[in-house]
Parts: structure tokens; sequence; C-alpha cells
């Protein structure tokens, strides 16, 4: 993929899948909304354990080529002391779906799954965007 060393700041941001990006795999599908997601993690195994996560989840919805949403390009931030920031967005196909899914990252199986890849409490942050006509 590609590295980007931000000037003035210790943090390589690093692409790690390109999602709907990739060429073909959004097909006609318009993006209604648009989720942005970080998660902060403290060791460069919980970016690794996180990283794996969104890869094996990439990979099911590129097989689903007229899902309801996607994954769109992930990028790690790692600092220089370990650990860092899992940055990615989804884009919503959907505007039904995108209201009753856009909270689910706050579902308990998805803070069990946070834990489980080392994210404490408070560590992910969603913002949505929406298409207005």
């Amino acid at each position: 993929m590609s590295s980007t060393i931000i000037p003035g700041n210790p943090v390589i941001r690093e692409l790690v899948l390109l999602g709907d990006s990739a060429p073909g795999r959004r097909g006609g599908r318009t993006i209604v909304a648009q989720s942005h997601c970080e998660i902060d993690l403290a060791s460069d195994e919980a970016l690794e354990r996180c990283v794996q996560a969104l890869r094996a989840s990439d990979e099911r919805l590129a097989e689903q080529s007229d899902g309801p949403y996607d994954w769109q390009r992930t990028w790690v931030e790692r600092n220089g002391q370990g650990g860092g920031k899992v940055v990615f967005d989804v884009a919503w196909y959907e505007e039904e779906f995108f209201r009753q899914k856009k909270d689910t990252f706050l579902a308990p199986g998805h803070l069990a799954m946070y834990a489980n890849i080392g994210a404490e409490d408070g560590a992910v942050q969603v913002t949505h965007w929406h298409k207005v006509d």
C-alpha cells in the first residue's frame, strides 16, 4: 500500500486496506451516508489485531457486491512510542439500513470485540455524515 510521514509529527500513516476504493468494488451503488471511525490503541499488537479483524470483515464485504454498506480506505497511524490509531470510513448505500445500524458500534458485541483487540473504554470515536438533498 502506501505510507505517509506527517511533517512535524512523529506519526507514520500507512494505508492498509482499500475497501470500496478497490477498482470495481463499489459498482453502481451510491453512497447515502458515511461514518468516519477512529480507534485509539495503546500497543502495536492491538493495532495488528484491529487491522486483522477489519481485513477479515473487508474480505467478507468484498464478496457481497450489492451489500447495504462497505468499508472505505483504512489507515494506521503509528506513533513513536508504540500503538496509534486505526482510521477508516463506512460507506452506507441504503438509507433505512443506515438509520437502523449506524450505532451498531455501541452494541455489546462490538464493545466485546474492541476489548478483545485491546481498545480501552472510550477509544472508539464515530462521526456520521448524511447526504442532504
